[in-house]
């Protein structure tokens, strides 16, 4: 049972304990605004992270937009060469019916997994999608710090492919690359040094083109296999109904989140995010 805590803010440390012990924890009904909380998540995260397809609502929070249908279990950025440490979730507004959030301890999911299919997990596999000019852009000013995404040039991707292994692109016409990036299905978490299912095999892909995954012989994902790591992970859920002012703050390389069906208006709800690393990247 995941601890909750009342309005007061807990100390960070208390945070880290949490995290440490559960992966992920919840306080209700927090005080926070949207600066508020984008402030409290970067006491906790000494670099903050964002997502170069979401929107900005402050300096260090986005919002949440990804349609009404459900969305699958994923850690956050999962599909990047530097997914967050945190992940953070604000209810500045909550549905008064369905769109929970769903939480699955990685850690748990791992302990059960058939000895076959962690065996099958063991070698990292890879990830391809296609990446507009934009995106890329963005994505890369953000990791240097840089104000002005539109500088951002081919010598500068160049430059961070080379800076990260694992990574490698196709140049298209227009600009966009194709990207393919090497991923472990299967990672330590931030803080207790736990083995989890933390990925994003199961994840959606609102804001971009579907990926395409293939194993370490570079054969594409057999459905069989996915659709027996979803059923695994189903089994371990927790659920958030959220109420206004709720925060969410989850170990990124632990837990995966997701969401059941939206099934009020879009205008009634409201769900903010922030993330970033614990330590300077």
């Amino acid at each position: 049972m995941t601890a909750t805590y009342q309005p007061k803010p807990p100390k960070i440390d208390a945070v880290l304990d949490q995290l440490s012990d559960q992966g992920w924890l919840l306080l209700r009904e927090t005080n926070f605004t949207v600066e508020t909380f984008g402030q409290f998540i970067a006491k906790l995260c000494p670099r903050m992270t964002f997502d170069p397809a979401r929107e900005y609502i402050s300096e260090s929070v986005q919002s949440v937009d990804a349609g009404t249908n459900p969305v699958g279990l994923h850690i956050e950025n999962g599909n990047t060469p530097l997914p967050p440490d945190i992940v953070a979730f604000f209810s500045v507004k909550s549905a008064p019916s369905g769109s929970q959030t769903t939480i699955c301890d990685g850690s748990t999911v791992m302990r059960r997994l058939p000895t076959a299919v962690k065996d099958r997990l063991a070698a990292p596999y890879t990830m391809t999608r296609y990446l507009p000019k934009a995106i890329w852009q963005s994505y890369i000013a953000k990791a240097w710090d840089l104000e002005d995404q539109e500088r951002v040039t081919e010598s500068d991707l160049d430059t961070f492919i080379a800076s990260i292994s694992g990574q490698s692109y196709s140049q298209r016409n227009d600009g966009g690359i194709d990207y393919t990036l090497t991923l472990p299905a299967l990672r330590r978490d931030n803080l207790s040094g736990q083995s989890a299912f933390a990925n994003a095999l199961l994840g959606p892909s609102f804001n971009y083109e579907p990926p395409v995954y293939r194993d370490a012989r570079g054969q594409p994902m057999d459905d069989q296999l996915l659709e027996e790591l979803s059923a695994q992970c189903e089994a371990e859920i927790s659920e958030i109904a959220w109420r206004d002012g709720d925060v969410a703050i989850i170990d990124n390389k632990r837990c995966m989140h997701g969401r059941r069906e939206i099934t009020s208006p879009l205008s009634e709800r409201r769900l903010a995010i922030a993330m970033g690393f614990l330590k300077n990247h």
